[in-house]
């Protein structure tokens, strides 16, 4: 597998969790359109944000060069989820990561579930530090709140998303979570990101290159 696809120099990031353990060799780049972990967590969040995107400024988010990556590539090298301090190894990926951010600045970074946010948190030197197990629907959800109402257009601004909890059993609870009280009926995960992101989109990156 490649380790990323798109333009590193692209304003907006997603990073994921790691490579599929039984798929890898099989797949071209992180988040492979051909794997349904891609449309179950990224997919349709992109729907309802250029549905937005287009009928409010007929813009459309140019996902061809949109950077995707992983935190990690072998799903072993992640830490247990307890773990607060992570093995020499691990953190070299962070420091790998805090090297990139510095050389590409960019505006946004999506992540998708609790470990991908706990290592970005860590390149981006946030404190304290948490066993990625802190965090929880209900908790990434608060934390992309904040983070949206509070953006910074002089740094890089890091947004938790979902990962597979969206698609799980427990899929009803986790858009409820997330979204909190917010939306007290039905609760859409999807949309309700989808719309947050298009908005902001449009307040903050207008000017900047990541439009079709």
């Amino acid at each position: 597998m490649q380790p990323y696809s798109g333009d590193p120099k692209f304003p907006v990031w997603l990073i994921a969790d790691s490579e599929p353990k039984n798929w890898h060799k099989l797949l071209i780049s992180p988040l492979d359109p051909r794997h349904p972990a891609r449309h179950n967590i990224w997919t349709s969040v992109l729907e309802y944000m250029q549905e937005l995107l287009y009928k409010q400024k007929r813009l459309r988010f140019d996902t061809a060069k949109l950077y995707i990556r992983n935190a990690v590539t072998d799903p072993d090298e992640k830490p247990k989820s307890v773990a607060l301090n992570w093995s020499q190894e691990l953190q070299d990926k962070v420091n790998a990561l805090i090297t990139e951010l510095r050389n590409m600045n960019p505006k946004v970074i999506l992540t998708f579930g609790a470990f991908a946010f706990e290592f970005v948190r860590r390149a981006l030197n946030e404190q304290p530090i948490y066993p990625y197990s802190y965090w929880s629907t209900l908790r990434l959800g608060k934390e992309f709140k904040e983070r949206f109402t509070h953006y910074d257009v002089s740094t890089t601004n890091l947004l938790p998303l979902l990962h597979v909890s969206i698609s799980r059993g427990r899929f009803l609870e986790s858009h409820k979570y997330f979204v909190g009280e917010e939306i007290k009926e039905s609760p859409n995960y999807f949309e309700y990101v989808g719309n947050k992101l298009a908005e902001l989109f449009l307040q903050q990156l207008t000017s900047e290159p990541i439009w079709v």
